[in-house]
């Protein structure tokens, strides 16, 4: 486990440090797709239009992932999985020069993936304290909490781990509770878990329901989110096995089920927004399922809609599989993993529109910012298109390398992980 000094050796600084601006109310985006997992952030006057010239700073990564940055302050961390060596690394970074503070490392025992996962794939989540990460080594879950100096303050781990495609699925911190899930495929084992954050002490865990053994035991990547129903907050999980819960995150206790005929994989994550939530399976380059769900303040849960092989098997075509979709204002947006735009009534599952974009496989989860939502795919290509029930393109930018990761939006700015490269690109004052 190293901790190494403060190095420029791979930042190409395209503007200043000097001249940066300070931060002015700053704003933290703390897990996998910020402010629970919606996708959407502030950043006024982000440029729909950019080339290299318009970035703050770009940094060379020292390894591969598919982990999302998370920013707490001026201070941006981020996981990587070593280029030529077993070890996973934690880096630290000034958001705003793009100065490395700190390094963290361990080694790691490599595993079974698909081919397009990655060894450094679940984001970590950040608050006042600490940046805490769930990750996969061998056969074990592990989890490790590092202060904001690097210094490590826990640690734990649950054996048994395995599954069909490694692991993806990244921990939320709600009510003072840290809250994962992880999967036995092997001994058909599903448990959902919640973590003291302060000293890594289990303070609940809940097994989900398994198939019989004539079923495949499908293993759940997406992450969760929180909502509440009948005037308690719960923490929404979805997998095929076991379908829809949510548990209060204090104790684990389960406050309500919502269990449908799910033949496919859930790794997309939920959105949220107000009570209702919507999430989609699948299975190889598509989705094939969805359903709405509202969530209400008598603890019932309606069904609004569903499509697939339990409902309209018409609509499969719009449905994403590994990006995340947005519900934003009345409205959902999905960005299907082959360049398909979609806009829907989130109550109804309407199509307001569905268009083709620039081709190519997209699995980082589109981001909505000043009124346009941008989404990347594993060529390289960043396609910004409005929001709001009329489609339109905005602009196609080229960057260095593909995209698999989600950007992160805070402080003015967006900051875009490739294959290769870590860069900052600001909005307007």
């Amino acid at each position: 486990m190293i901790i190494k000094p403060s190095t420029l050796g791979t930042t190409v600084a395209l503007a200043a440090v000097g001249l940066l601006p300070q931060l002015v109310n700053a704003q933290e985006w703390t897990r996998f797709r910020g402010p629970n997992g919606s996708g959407i952030g502030d950043a006024p006057s982000m440029p729909a239009k950019f080339n290299e010239a318009d970035f703050e700073w770009i940094i060379e990564l020292p390894g591969t992932g598919h982990s999302s940055p998370v920013l707490w302050g001026k201070k941006l961390f981020l996981t990587v999985a070593a280029s030529e060596e077993a070890e996973r690394r934690v880096l630290c970074y000034d958001s705003t020069s793009g100065e490395q503070i700190w390094e963290w490392s361990e080694p790691f025992e490599e595993y079974h993936k698909h081919q397009f996962n990655d060894f450094a794939s679940a984001t970590p989540v950040v608050d006042e304290h600490a940046v805490y990460m769930t990750w996969t080594s061998g056969r074990e879950t592990r989890a490790l909490a590092l202060d904001h100096n690097g210094k490590k303050l826990w640690e734990d781990s649950w054996k048994g781990f395995s599954s069909d495609h490694g692991s993806a699925a990244s921990p939320i911190l709600v009510e003072g509770t840290l809250v994962l899930h992880t999967d036995a495929l092997e001994e058909r084992k599903s448990y959902l878990y919640g973590i003291n954050p302060s000293n890594g002490e289990q303070l609940w865990s809940r097994e989900r329901i398994s198939p019989p053994e004539d079923e495949k035991h499908l293993t759940a990547y997406s992450t969760p989110v929180v909502s509440s129903i009948g005037g308690r907050t719960c923490v929404v999980f979805l997998s095929t096995n076991d379908g829809w819960m949510g548990v209060d995150p204090k104790n684990g206790e389960e406050l309500w089920h919502f269990r449908d005929a799910y033949k496919f994989r859930s790794v997309g994550s939920i959105a949220e927004d107000g009570g209702v939530l919507f999430a989609t399976m699948g299975s190889g380059d598509s989705g094939k399922q969805a359903a709405a769900l509202r969530l209400k303040s008598d603890g019932e849960v309606e069904q609004l809609f569903s499509f697939g092989s339990n409902g309209d098997k018409e609509k499969n075509k719009t449905l994403s599989y590994v990006p995340t979709p947005i519900l934003h204002d009345g409205l959902l947006y999905l960005w299907k993993d082959n360049g398909q735009v979609t806009c829907m009534d989130a109550l109804t599952g309407e199509v307001i529109y569905s268009e083709r974009i620039a081709g190519g496989q997209y699995f980082s989860s589109p981001v909505l910012v000043d009124g346009k939502i941008y989404g990347a795919n594993r060529h390289g290509v960043m396609v910004v298109v409005k929001a709001g029930r009329e489609f339109e393109v905005l602009a196609e930018n080229k960057l260095d390398s593909g995209v698999n990761a989600t950007p992160a939006i805070a402080n003015g700015r967006m900051f875009i992980r490739t294959d290769t490269h870590l860069m900052s690109l600001k909005g307007g004052s």
